[in-house]
C-alpha cells in the first residue's frame, strides 16, 4: 500500500511490490511489523513534528532575511530561496499523512501539484547549494568582485533560472501523475506516476535518471570541487579568520543535505537497477527495497526543518536578529537559550553587527 511520499517520488513502485508478475505467479509483499508500525504510528507523529518545526523555522529565516533585504549577501539570497523551497516541501507533508490513512481523495490536480512540488523542492535545494558553493569558490579562491547592483541582478536571474529548471525537471510528474484505482477491495486510491503504457514507463525512467544525475550527482560533484578549492585556499591563508567563518555555515548546510539525502539516493538507485532487471527479480528484494525507501526517505524529508537549526547554532548575526525578533514578540526564549548555551555569550555584539546574517559563526 502506498503510504507515504516515497510513492510520489517513485511513481508506481507499488505496481512492482504488490502486484507484479514474477515467474508467472503473483508476488504479494507483506509488510513486516516494523514497517507497519512505522507507517501507522511513527510516521504521522514524526511528519507532524517535521511540519511544525519546518514551518516555524523556515518562516523565521524568511522574516529575518527579508528584514535585511537591502544588505544581504549573495549567499543569503540563495539561502532565502532555499528556505522557500523547504517551506513548500513542508506544506505537502500533511497530504502524505492523510493519504496513508484514507487514500488520495483530493483529485488529480492536487495529485500533480503535490508530486511536482516534491521534485521541485529537491532539485531547487541541490542546485541552490551548488550555486552557494560556486559563489564561495569565486569569492575566496578567485577573489571575484563585482558592482553590487550587477551582482544582485545576476543572483536573482540565477535563482529564477533554478526555479524554472526545477519546474522543467518535474514535467514528467506534472504530465503523468494520476490517482490510481484500488487493486483490491481493501486497498485505497493513491497518487502515483502512471505507467500504463510504454511511453509512460519511458517517462518514468527519464524522470528517475534526471533525479539521480541532475538532482544529486552533478550538484554534489560541483559542491565537492568548489569546497575542496575553498578549504585549500583557506588553509593557505594566514590570519584570515573571517573568511574561514564565512564559509563554515555553507559547508555545514551542504554536508547536512548530503547526509540526509544520500541514503535515499542510494536506495532508489538500487530500485532503478532492480527495475532494469540488473539485480535479479524477487519478491523478497521488492520487500526490502520498499522498507529501505520508506525509512531513508524520512531522513531526507527531515532535512527541510534542519537548516534553521543550523543557522541558529552557527550564525552569530542570525542569533542576534532572532533574539531581537523574539523579544519584540514578547518571547523570553533568547535569554533562556543563552543560559543553556553560555558559549553564545562569547560572541560580541560588535562582531555580530558586522557579520552577515547567516554566514558567520
Amino acid at each position: 500500500m502506498r503510504n507515504d511520499l516515497q510513492y510520489k517520488e517513485l511513481g508506481s513502485y507499488n505496481d512492482s511490490t504488490e502486484t507484479p508478475i514474477k515467474e508467472n505467479h503473483l508476488c504479494l509483499t507483506v509488510e513486516g511489523p516494523l514497517l507497519t508500525s512505522f507507517k501507522a504510528v511513527f510516521m504521522p507523529v514524526a511528519y507532524g513534528l517535521i511540519f511544525l518545526l519546518g514551518v516555524m523555522g523556515n518562516i523565521l529565516v524568511l522574516v529575518i532575511l527579508e528584514r535585511h533585504r537591502q544588505t544581504r549577501s549573495s549567499t543569503e539570497t540563495f539561502l532565502f530561496h532555499l528556505a522557500v523551497a523547504d517551506l513548500l516541501l513542508v506544506f505537502i507533508l500533511p497530504f502524505a499523512v492523510a493519504e496513508s490513512s484514507v487514500g488520495w481523495v483530493l483529485g488529480t490536480f492536487l495529485c500533480k501539484t503535490v508530486i511536482s512540488l516534491h521534485k521541485i523542492n529537491f532539485y531547487c535545494s541541490s542546485l541552490l547549494l551548488a550555486c552557494i558553493a560556486v559563489d564561495r569558490y569565486l569569492a575566496i579562491v578567485h577573489a571575484v568582485h563585482a558592482y553590487r547592483h550587477r551582482r544582485l541582478l545576476s543572483i536573482h536571474i540565477t535563482c529564477a533560472t533554478i526555479w524554472l529548471a526545477g519546474f522543467f525537471f518535474a514535467l514528467p510528474e506534472i504530465l503523468f501523475a494520476k490517482v490510481s484505482e484500488p487493486h483490491y477491495n481493501d486497498s485505497l486510491p493513491h497518487c502515483t506516476f502512471s505507467q500504463e503504457n510504454q511511453a509512460e514507463t519511458n517517462a518514468w525512467f527519464t524522470s528517475r535518471f534526471l533525479y539521480h544525475i541532475g538532482g544529486f550527482l552533478l550538484p554534489m560533484l560541483v559542491m565537492a570541487w568548489c569546497y575542496v578549492g575553498v578549504v585549500h585556499r583557506l588553509c593557505q591563508a594566514q590570519r584570515r579568520p573571517q573568511r574561514q567563518k564565512a564559509v563554515r555555515v555553507a559547508i555545514l548546510v551542504t554536508s547536512v543535505f548530503f547526509l540526509c539525502w544520500s541514503p535515499y539516493q542510494v536506495v532508489i538507485f538500487l530500485d532503478t537497477l532492480a527495475r532494469l532487471k540488473m539485480l535479479g527479480s524477487s519478491c523478497e528484494l521488492d520487500g526490502y527495497l520498499s522498507m529501505a525507501i520508506t525509512m531513508s526517505e524520512f531522513l531526507g524529508l527531515a532535512h527541510c526543518c534542519l537548516n534553521p537549526m543550523l543557522y541558529t547554532f552557527a550564525g552569530v548575526k542570525f542569533r542576534s536578529d532572532l533574539s531581537r525578533l523574539l523579544t519584540k514578540l514578547g518571547c523570553p526564549g533568547p535569554a533562556s537559550l543563552c543560559q543553556f548555551f553560555p558559549s553564545w555569550r562569547k560572541s560580541s555584539l560588535s562582531e555580530s553587527e558586522n557579520a552577515t546574517s547567516l554566514t558567520t559563526f
